[in-house]
């Protein structure tokens, strides 16, 4: 079991490394396929030996081996991060190595294709926490792209169509409303994409809890931010951070939080 794991785990940090790749190539709008990375800094090839997903940058005691320019810690946090998720979501789904050998007690093939489904989603909400707070914006191939993939794998697998459907309607709309009356100065379009992909993944019904978690944490942070001096009333927030955190919540424990409030107001 431990060495399935650790596999699970140097998948995720693989992952988490080609998000920094591909987050700084569309960033820059360089091609996502051809040629290496470079440091940031000094522009210089980077080796396949300081490549290597969280060692590199260690070994490197954070630092380009050219340059000596400091390397950012959103490389290995990042990396670091998706390791320890897709443990989680391989834990949540009871992926284990003697399932994955073929033992008797074998999961059924369709639920593999779920796990798989969760973890292009994990990878997709990431993505999407990091490139709005950094630069403030929201990638339309990520969200866009994540959201057509996510629908079609929930359809194959038999999932509620009609509730995906119209959460992506829904959480579209939502925040396409918001953008219309205020003139783009609430919320922004990356946001209208956000919920589209938001209501693919959850459905309508988790969909609106998540919203509202994703207001509530924005406004204890927004508060908190203020109080600190960090920001301004008027300084711009970059939202989807706030949703794509409420829709990872929700997706993995959105039920129990429902089941929870029913059972209080009852």
């Amino acid at each position: 079991m431990a060495g399935f794991y650790i596999l699970i785990f140097i998948l995720g940090i693989s992952f988490g490394s080609f998000l920094n790749a591909l987050e700084w190539r569309l960033n820059k709008g360089m091609s996502l396929v051809k040629g290496n990375s470079k440091c940031p800094k000094c522009n210089r090839q980077i080796k396949w030996y300081d490549n290597i997903p969280l060692v590199s940058f260690f070994v490197l005691k954070s630092k380009c081996r050219t340059c000596k320019e400091n390397i950012s810690w959103q490389y290995p946090i990042v990396e670091f991060w998706m390791g320890i998720v897709f443990l989680f979501v391989s834990y949540y789904h009871g992926i284990y190595e003697n399932v994955l050998f073929g033992n008797a007690d074998m999961l059924p093939f369709i639920d593999y294709i779920i796990f798989i489904k969760d973890l292009v989603v994990v990878w997709v909400l990431t993505f999407i926490f990091v490139y709005d707070l950094k630069y403030m914006e929201v990638s339309d191939l990520v969200t866009l792209g994540g959201a057509a993939i996510v629908f079609i794998i929930s359809l194959v697998t038999g999932g509620d169509w009609f509730s995906l459907l119209l959460g992506a309607v829904i959480g579209a709309s939502f925040f396409l409303i918001q953008f219309v009356i205020s003139k783009g100065r609430w919320v922004g379009g990356g946001d209208i994409r956000i919920g589209l992909l938001m209501g693919a993944i959850l459905g309508w019904k988790l969909l609106l809890l998540a919203l509202w978690v994703a207001y509530v944490i924005g406004a204890i942070i927004g508060v908190a931010l203020l109080v600190l001096r960090k920001k301004k009333m008027k300084s711009p927030v970059p939202f989807g951070v706030f949703l794509t955190f409420a829709t990872f919540i929700v997706m993995f424990w959105g039920q129990k939080i429902l089941d929870w409030y029913v059972n209080i107001i009852s």
